[in-house]
């Protein structure tokens, strides 16, 4: 495995930071989550079954647990004993709260030069929203990516799926592989500094460059797209279809593949230019009252038969059961529980997945002896 001889400590307490390290686990790294007596706060989230929490199992498996009351000066100083041994560090501590447990990157790198500080917060470590208090839903409305969604005319709607967080655990293992080969060169560590703040930022593409060119302030516009018309979703007689016709071809073949040659062939629509300047008032109602006698599964086979990029919107019990997905290994199946696979897959070393849960403290002996103490209740 590409990471087999890295050791990693994972101090985190959110979902970024356990989704980072679980990524590099997957990939052989070891990972020791160190834990304050009460445990993660993840062992306590929903969906719990038989004691467990399902969260907490799908971001945890496969690494070891080592309880540790490192805010207590005995319990501090058997972590600078890991430390010494750790390639990796990943925290999520404010500014303030790293200095106050000598959890600092100056303070890490006087002791252990080589050592990597993977930090992840939510507006960063330096600035003037350091040590401010925030959520999902926050980092959302200050990116700019809440504004810029929900529909033309309506209110900002934060992502259903935690979207800054998984970004940030993306950028986050990324930037500890670099920081990995840096060291490699170099022989020193480094800071990596990642914000949910800039990974959601990171998503907003042209919005930057819009605004300071030509002072346009781009915002909220729905499922459509201002470009070309029809790329929007439409209610069917079970559910929505989600139609992206951004070319000519895709046009009339879409018309061809669900008998609609009177659109086709009407000239409000005849161009792309035509369809986006009557789209709102005209096109739009028009295909709306069209695919309404059409199901969902029926219309998006119709169009991918013809090649048209257009996709039934799917709930979580269709992706689950969706034959691609089996067939393209997109969940892992443990017992009846399923879970995401690794967004990253290489061919000659995928990744592993383990079903072993850490019990709460249950490698304290065996790694805490490996600095010469077998205290295991500290």
């Amino acid at each position: 495995m590409p990471l087999h001889d890295i050791r990693i400590l994972d101090l985190t307490r959110g979902l970024s930071g356990s989704l980072a390290t679980k990524y590099l686990a997957n990939y052989g790294a070891e990972v020791v989550k160190v834990e304050p007596p009460k445990g993660d706060p993840t062992r306590r989230y929903a969906p719990i079954r038989n004691g467990e929490s399902l969260y907490f199992r799908y971001l945890s498996a496969g690494k070891k647990s080592v309880l540790l009351d490192y805010a207590q000066p005995e319990g501090a100083a058997l972590l600078r004993t890991l430390l010494r041994k750790a390639d990796v560090v990943c925290t999520d501590f404010r500014p303030s709260e790293a200095k106050a447990l000598g959890l600092d990157y100056e303070s890490l790198k006087a002791e252990k030069p080589d050592l990597i500080l993977a930090s992840v917060t939510p507006y960063g470590l330096t600035g003037p929203l350091a040590e401010a208090p925030a959520s999902s839903l926050t980092v959302q409305a200050r990116s700019v990516a809440m504004d810029m969604t929900g529909m033309s005319g309506g209110y900002p709607v934060q992502s259903g799926p935690s979207i800054p967080e998984h970004y940030a655990a993306g950028y986050l293992a990324t930037a500890v592989m670099l920081a990995l080969i840096d060291r490699e060169k170099r022989g020193v560590g480094q800071l990596v500094d990642i914000s949910l703040q800039d990974a959601m930022y990171s998503c907003i593409e042209a919005a930057p460059v819009a605004y300071s060119t030509i002072g346009e302030v781009q915002s909220r516009k729905g499922n459509d797209d201002p470009s070309c018309a029809p790329y929007d979703t439409f209610q069917t007689a079970d559910g929505y279809l989600a139609v992206g016709c951004a070319a000519q071809d895709h046009w009339e073949r879409f018309c061809d593949a669900l008998g609609f040659d009177d659109l086709k062939n009407d000239p409000l629509c005849a161009t792309n230019d035509d369809r986006v300047a009557n789209y709102a008032s005209y096109l739009r109602p028009a295909l709306a009252e069209r695919l309404l006698r059409w199901e969902k599964f029926d219309a998006e086979k119709r169009c991918r038969d013809a090649k048209i990029p257009c996709c039934a919107v799917l709930d979580v019990r269709e992706i689950v059961d969706a034959e691609n997905t089996r067939v393209c290994g997109f969940l892992q199946q443990q017992g009846d529980f399923c879970f995401p696979s690794m967004p990253v897959i290489l061919a000659e070393t995928p990744p592993t997945y383990s079903e072993r849960v850490p019990v709460l403290g249950a490698d304290n002996d065996a790694i805490l002896s490996e600095g010469g103490n077998d205290n295991g209740n500290a």
